[in-house]
């Protein structure tokens, strides 16, 4: 994998600057989705464990009581 990266950084280095923004700008917005996606796979895996009775719910109290 860390060949495929270097591949790809030296392909993008021989761009202009400008591309080379543009390229970081692009990178930047598909991390951002996909941190989204996860978020929300997370939220809705939630959501489904507490339909299911898979969570507890309690003050603070009673989670570091039980720490």
């Amino acid at each position: 994998m860390a060949t495929t990266v270097d591949l790809v950084l030296d392909e993008i280095g021989r761009l202009s600057l400008e591309d080379q923004e543009l390229v970081d700008e692009i990178m930047h917005k598909r991390i951002i989705e996909g941190r989204r996606e996860e978020i929300h796979t997370a939220y809705i895996t939630a959501l489904e464990d507490r339909a299911r009775g898979r969570t507890k719910s309690g003050s603070a109290d009673d989670l570091f009581g039980s720490l």
